[in-house]
């Protein structure tokens, strides 16, 4: 299996992964135009992808699908989620999904479902060759279905979307403070750094910290928070396990199990 997030935050939301029977796309909230070069960018061509996971209904999880309505490439959500994304892209059909675990060609997909502020919000644990992938971007809260969603996995994609002080002590309007501390907008740092504590296993090698806001973040503090949380309970980054911050203007690392 390889691994490489295209791009993370705002500006659009959008995983690549590749198995030997498959090439998946985790959201296309890029322009169908940046997924393509991006995919070019790691020596992989639209062609080799051969389904599209949506997570939600949002832009920056959608913005590339029109691309999609011609293609032939099946494209899945949540029912509720892809009653909604109809109704914003015209001629597209997407494929309904429940939260039911599927097969799409060698990969096992199991849809969990994420506590957020869209109709059907999913992340998704993928598995093949005995690896498993787990991503969850946007999540109001922790909850007990995000936790087994991301627990024992080998390579983790989860958002740290702000720093908690930058936060209070930022411009946003109070309206979109109470909407993003709400429990049903993003988590901080230090929740990320919470649920990495529960969901990491001696076999989860990988972390992409996701989803950061430019405005209520730093890369370099969702960086140490997670860092120093995790050693507090004996795991050292860079020894037992590797931590990636995703940036929004660039494609990730590409990793290769």
């Amino acid at each position: 299996m390889t691994v490489c997030p295209l791009g993370s935050g705002s500006r659009g939301n959008c995983v690549y992964i590749k198995t030997d029977g498959a090439g998946l796309l985790i959201d296309a909230g890029l322009s169908f135009a940046e997924i393509r070069s991006r995919l070019s960018g790691i020596g992989a061509r639209l062609h080799d992808v051969s389904g599209v996971l949506i997570t939600h209904e949002h832009a920056d999880h959608i913005n590339g699908l029109t691309g999609f309505k011609d293609s032939g490439i099946p494209v899945f959500a949540h029912a509720a989620a892809a009653a909604a994304i109809e109704r914003k892209i015209s001629g597209l059909t997407l494929r309904r999904i429940y939260g039911a675990a599927f097969g799409f060609a060698d990969v096992c997909v199991a849809p969990f479902f994420v506590p957020h502020d869209a109709a059907g919000s999913l992340g998704f644990r993928l598995t093949a060759g005995g690896v498993t992938v787990a991503v969850a971007t946007d999540i109001g809260r922790v909850s007990e279905d995000v936790i087994r969603g991301l627990s024992d996995a080998d390579c983790l994609v989860v958002e740290a979307n702000h720093d908690e002080n930058m936060l209070l002590r930022g411009r946003y309007p109070e309206r979109l403070k109470r909407r993003i501390t709400g429990g049903g907008g993003h988590i901080s740092n230090s929740a990320a750094a919470e649920l990495l504590r529960l969901t990491v296993s001696p076999r989860t090698k990988n972390v992409f910290l996701a989803h950061l806001s430019e405005e209520n973040n730093l890369p370099e503090l969702a960086f140490d928070t997670v860092a120093k949380s995790l050693k507090k309970y004996g795991i050292e980054e860079g020894a037992d396990i590797k931590i990636s911050v995703l940036k929004q203007s660039a494609r990730g690392e590409i990793l290769s199990f």
